[in-house]
């Protein structure tokens, strides 16, 4: 579904479109200027509201200080009130920049050195770009922290300066804007925790940069924001529940009976025909209690599986379009051989959890795994970074210095699909690209939230979709569903169940 991508680009890809657009297509560099100064003037305009105000417009001496001083230019042409402030040096600015400053000289305009003492409607931060990857300090920093303390609209050019353009982190301190308008392309920092508490609204501007900039070489990461009704699976009319996927899922423990609850309902509202849940013998009337449409597997201990168990569950593999393991599993030697077993069959599987964690902790089944796509199996793992840390055998820190990467380093490793689930989830392997998911809310971080995401990409993949199509859709309806939730709940959290019954609203 690559027409319903929103590309998220790094600074560096994004020099690399504004320089083809240069010097290729033929674009000069003063009208990109000029057009993203003119978008930004709109929002200043919109902010103001036909009000009387005057604006703030703090430059640096980049290409970003560049956008501001054309902002100011265009604004006292409208006849609006602007003070502008140039934190630059012009004998290192750029011929851009440059051309600005004289212009805004034969127009008469004042350039302040630092920010006076008004009252300002509207603060504009044009001080830094993207490229910004050193600590903010000295003057930079006292403007800021000053424009942060103003009784203002705060309108950043491109990106906050402050923040990473790749990766999000604060470098310092960063301005806190009301909203930004990133010129060109979205870009990946505005996205990636911490950024979000410093953006505001995010708006993208067309200022001429446009995919045919991309010269065959497609940004590496992504998001969506489709109407998450229209990603549901397609149902035949004339189809039955053996047609819509039969999924064996193997979930559960004597301490943790909710989790294949939660997993087995999720996977029938996500379309699948048929659960078969392999469960220990302790949970049996739990499931048929809670969850009466399902088929049961059980084992009666967590040592370790007979002979005739084994063969059982080999019977229900045969049975099944697609398997998931993990989910409230327990590490256990049962755990350990159901896992072992569901690796040597060719169907579609989901590991999560406790599978996870056996996973990590036996290089046996890591050999199982990785020779899975050899024999034409998909696989796809769901850790949350503590298990994607274990998975890689680095530290949690580490892991979490760059959430994506550490993401793509574990789908290299096992040669599947990984979703790594954070406050941001990324998908990784087989779409070239790294799908980052920007729905959801932090009210879902609730116990039994990762259950139903599991159920829901398993009944994809059960169903028959592709293997990374399951995951990404299945993180975003995950997401669109905790959205839903929140709306209609009371109070500061969530639970899995409401999660699930988000599901039935679109």
């Amino acid at each position: 579904m690559k027409e319903n991508r929103i590309y998220l680009v790094t600074p560096e890809e994004m020099r690399a479109y504004d320089t083809y657009t240069i010097e290729h297509i033929g674009i000069p560099a003063l009208v990109l200027m000029e057009r993203a100064a003119l978008a930004v003037e709109a929002r200043v305009e919109q902010a103001l509201d036909g009000r009387r105000g005057k604006v703030l417009c703090v430059c640096g001496g980049g290409n970003n200080g560049g956008d501001g001083l054309a902002l100011s230019r265009l604004l006292a042409d409208k006849g609006i009130a602007v003070d502008t402030v140039f934190l630059g040096e012009e004998s290192r600015a750029g011929d851009e920049v440059r051309t600005q400053l004289s212009i805004l000289e034969k127009y008469g305009s004042r350039l302040y050195r630092e920010i006076p003492e008004e009252e300002y409607a509207v603060a504009v931060d044009a001080i830094f770009g993207t490229g910004l990857s050193r600590e903010v300090t000295g003057a930079c920093r006292s403007a800021i922290e000053a424009m942060n303390g103003l009784d203002a609209y705060r309108i950043a050019v491109d990106i906050p300066s402050g923040l990473d353009g790749k990766t999000g982190k604060v470098l310092g301190t960063a301005f806190r804007a009301d909203e930004t308008v990133t010129l060109g392309f979205a870009k990946s920092g505005l996205y990636l925790y911490p950024a979000p508490a410093y953006t505001g609204r995010v708006i993208v501007a067309d200022i001429g940069i446009g995919e045919r900039s991309f010269a065959g070489k497609e940004p590496g990461m992504y998001t969506r924001r489709d109407a998450p009704a229209a990603l549901w699976p397609y149902r035949k009319p004339d189809g039955n529940k053996g047609t819509f996927g039969k999924l064996l899922l193997v979930a559960g423990s004597e301490k943790m009976a909710g989790a294949a609850l939660l997993s087995g309902e999720s996977a029938y509202r996500a379309g699948a025909g048929m659960v078969k849940l392999a469960v220990p013998m302790a949970l049996q009337e739990a499931v048929r209690e809670r969850l009466p449409e399902a088929l049961l597997y059980t084992y009666e201990s967590s040592d370790g599986l007979t002979e005739r168990e084994e063969e059982e569950f080999l019977e229900s593999c045969r049975w099944a379009d697609g398997i998931a393991i993990g989910c409230g599993l327990s590490v256990c030697e049962s755990g350990r051989r159901l896992l072992e077993l569901a690796l040597s069959f060719k169907l579609p599987l989901l590991i999560d959890a406790d599978g996870l964690n056996l996973l990590a902790a036996d290089t046996g089944l890591q050999k199982l795994l990785k020779g899975r796509r050899q024999a034409g199996a998909d696989t796809v793992l769901t850790p949350h970074m503590g298990e994607l840390a274990r998975l890689l055998g680095k530290p949690l820190k580490q892991v979490c210095e760059n959430e994506a990467e550490s993401t793509l380093a574990a789908a290299e490793k096992f040669d599947c699909v990984v979703v790594g689930k954070s406050a941001r989830s990324y998908v990784c392997g087989r779409m070239g690209a790294v799908f980052v998911n920007t729905a959801g809310n932090d009210k879902m971080a609730t116990a039994g939230s990762g259950d139903v995401l599991a159920g829901i990409v398993a009944a994809f993949m059960a169903g028959g979709m592709e293997i990374g199509e399951a995951a990404e859709r299945g993180v975003y309806l995950h997401a669109c569903a905790g959205d839903a939730a929140a709306l209609s709940a009371k109070g500061a959290g969530i639970t899995a169940g409401d999660i699930i019954r988000g599901l039935s609203t679109f």
